[in-house]
């Protein structure tokens, strides 16, 4: 389990794993709220619970894939009898629309609620509001800084640290390395970074050139091809949460053969990369976690509501695509940027069903 400290320095940014595509404020949901109110759901007694869902970034790629994990799961026979959910996005990363969102899930009764969270605190007026009603809260995504609040999230704290010492295994007799940050700023980011830094220079790498991969494949292409017009003789690049087609591309492009590659962004083109490259000597570790965590946090919400003890805390490790793994992820039918990580241990989603309910 991650210290407070920990939890808090990366709570803001622990759910943007790539730029938003943003949306309006939208409101989707498969029934009316529940007529019983909030925390007073009874499933067994003809009535589904109701639980809400806010989602910030709505639109997003990870967070789309998330919510059709989520919606997959609600269908199925054991919980399509006893589950009713109620989904609100909103634009941006904004915490303050957030909040007043989960006030309106409140207001209309639901049973329980599940959120992604937009910032480390910005919630904490709606929380109070449904301690006092009685509805339990889950920050399903990633961890939120309040003693009321499951929650059941990827361990983001490790999700750099991972990569780097794995890149580190890799390393020959060339220790130089690139690395790519994601975007500076980001608390996610900002909080991963220096972890990242710490462990590569500590493992003997040196970094001789810095760069940023904008959460975006193309920047990480662009901004890794003019890295190797200076530095031609890398032995290894770590680029944060993205670029494992982008990285490999640039070294293709420029006629540089390929060395060991960290990225992340969970596409189905890097797996596929990973694949295609493998015979030409493509190495690489590819971390990220899986948006099916949102389908996690419903099973644990049931749970709740059918009065099970669950555990307060729960942190589940981000998901490795190497090449070793890699044919097993490639979907050769699905775009580049369709999300991997629809599938949760122990849930054993499909990719029809998520199919079903996602939205490209």
């Amino acid at each position: 389990m991650q210290s407070a400290r920990i939890r808090k320095r990366i709570a803001f940014g622990a759910s943007i794993a790539a730029i938003a595509v943003t949306a309006s404020l939208v409101s989707g949901c498969t029934s009316a709220p529940a007529e019983t109110g909030g925390g007073g759901g009874a499933a067994g007694d003809g009535e589904k619970f109701v639980i809400g869902f806010q989602q910030p970034l709505g639109g997003q790629a990870w967070r789309e894939m998330g919510l059709a994990s989520l919606q997959a799961l609600a269908a199925r026979p054991e919980y399509k009898d006893k589950v009713e959910l109620k989904i609100v996005r909103t634009n941006d990363n904004d915490a303050a629309q957030q909040n007043a969102a989960i006030q309106n899930l409140i207001a209309e009764g639901v049973d329980a609620i599940l959120f992604d969270p937009a910032s480390a605190t910005g919630a904490d007026a709606a929380i109070a509001q449904a301690e006092a009603a009685g509805i339990p809260v889950v920050a399903n995504g990633g961890p939120y800084e309040n003693e009321y609040v499951y929650t059941v999230s990827t361990d983001w704290a490790n999700a750099g640290t991972v990569g780097a010492e794995w890149l580190v295994s890799q390393l020959g007799d060339n220790k130089d390395v690139a690395v790519l940050e994601g975007l500076a700023g980001v608390p996610l980011n900002d909080g991963s970074m220096p972890g990242v830094e710490e462990i590569l220079t500590e493992g003997g790498a040196n970094i001789v050139a810095q760069g940023t991969n904008g959460w975006n494949e193309a920047d990480a292409q662009k901004n890794m091809a003019q890295i190797l017009q200076s530095n031609p003789d890398l032995g290894g690049v770590y680029s944060f949460l993205t670029g494992g087609q982008g990285i490999p591309a640039a070294f293709s492009d420029a006629g540089i053969e390929y060395v060991p590659v960290v990225g992340g962004s969970g596409y189905n083109g890097e797996a596929c990369t990973l694949v295609d490259s493998a015979p030409d000597g493509l190495v690489g570790n590819m971390v990220f976690g899986q948006p099916a965590i949102y389908a996690k946090g419903l099973e644990q919400a049931v749970l709740l509501l059918e009065g099970e003890s669950i555990e307060q805390q729960q942190f589940f490790p981000p998901l490795e695509i190497t090449d070793e793994n890699a044919a097993e992820y490639c979907l050769p039918d699905q775009a580049d940027n369709f999300q991997l990580g629809y599938d949760f241990p122990g849930l054993d989603l499909t990719v029809d069903e998520v199919l079903a309910f996602y939205q490209k």
